[in-house]
């Protein structure tokens, strides 16, 4: 074994222990400091031993964001594309993502807020939601879907 690879591979493994990471994003870091051949054999390395798996990372981030900050298909998609996943592993990651689901949870507890004082005008609050919704994401559908749902909800308790 070189030194060039021993010490990308330290360099690349203190990288991954602090979170997880796509293989791009550690080319990168360990590119800015080793010639391409080391990089590529730290690596292979790193994937032989389980510590770089683009598939997992990205299913990772998928229940991550669906469980603390849900959003849409869209948006995740393009945030595993920015740290570099593939698409077919992107693709396996969003299977039997509940957008609705997603949606309603994402929305509600700014609903309550929006809506506990009693003075919000429908649309007002269709507005503000509308455009909360689709900052994360969301399709339309299921954005209008979400925002009428909420809405029937608070006129129920009034």
């Amino acid at each position: 074994m070189s030194d060039a690879y021993t010490d990308a591979l330290q360099v690349a493994l203190r990288y991954v222990s602090f979170k997880p990471r796509t293989v791009a994003e550690v080319r990168r870091r360990v590119g800015r400091d080793f010639e391409q051949p080391a990089v590529e054999q730290a690596l292979d390395s790193l994937k032989r031993y389980g510590y770089l798996d683009d598939a997992e990372f990205a299913a990772q981030w998928r229940n991550s964001r669906d469980r603390r900050k849900p959003r849409g298909a869209s948006l995740i998609r393009r945030e595993l594309r920015g740290k570099g996943v593939a698409e077919l592993a992107i693709d396996d990651a969003l299977v039997g993502l509940d957008e609705f689901d997603a949606a309603y949870r994402a929305a509600q507890r700014r609903a309550q807020r929006m809506l506990s004082d009693g003075s919000t005008s429908y649309t007002n609050f269709h507005r503000k939601m509308w455009d909360y919704l689709q900052r994360r994401g969301f399709p339309s559908g299921i954005t209008r879907d979400t925002v009428r749902r909420l809405w029937a909800e608070h006129a129920s308790t009034v």
